[in-house]
């Protein structure tokens, strides 16, 4: 099985580098055009079919989907799994912002997100097990020969490229992980039960 991971194109919150997790943020102009060069990109190299495309429900993610069906003929299906890491109180708000006003748990966070999570969210080992749970069941029910593709947020890519693709997690923040707008193409192998990383897709 192939797979087209896709991160989603660029908001105002990116631009403006809010922590952007569950609050449903639209793509802006910059995010839109993003999106349409890489679904031409696609259009135009991909010549096996590509059978589904899933994407995380939040806006940003789907609206990134479409451009893509659009080309495709596909309608995405949304996913509550592919969401963005849950940053709660920190949500939609900079590091300053958080530094000054709860800089405690701020530094915390960043010491140990696995297991300790932004108030009101959740840690990296939580978003990892929705990613991976869904993944699994994917993986097992989707035809072994056919290409989809996956929309999703940084956090998740993050999580797949360190825990499916590296074969551990702690790689999570040394992995190199894609830009608003960009995919990178992976293969399934079965046997070996990991990704192998092929060409990067760039709009």
């Amino acid at each position: 099985m192939r797979i087209i991971l896709v991160r989603h194109g660029e908001t105002n919150e990116n631009a403006a580098r809010r922590y952007l997790g569950h609050f449903d943020a639209a793509l802006n102009q910059q995010g839109r055009k993003q999106l349409k060069g890489l679904s031409e990109i696609l259009k135009r190299t991909e010549t096996e079919p590509i059978t589904a495309i899933y994407s995380s429900d939040l806006v940003r993610a789907v609206e990134s989907a479409q451009v893509i069906g659009n080309e495709f003929q596909l309608k995405p299906i949304p996913i509550f799994a592919l969401r963005e890491l849950h940053f709660g109180d920190f949500d939609g708000r900079t590091y300053e912002e958080i530094r000054q006003k709860d800089p405690e748990r701020l530094e915390k966070w960043i010491l140990d997100p696995y297991m300790i999570a932004p108030p009101n969210g959740e840690t990296l080992i939580q978003l990892g097990k929705r990613v991976d749970d869904w993944l699994e069941t994917t993986l097992n029910t989707e035809q072994p020969t056919g290409t989809i593709v996956i929309v999703s947020h940084g956090g998740p890519i993050r999580w797949i490229l360190s825990k499916w693709v590296k074969g551990d997690p702690n790689e999570f923040w040394n992995v190199e992980g894609l830009g608003h707008g960009k995919a990178i193409m992976m293969k399934w192998n079965d046997q070996t039960r990991i990704f192998t990383l092929g060409k990067k897709i760039e709009g």
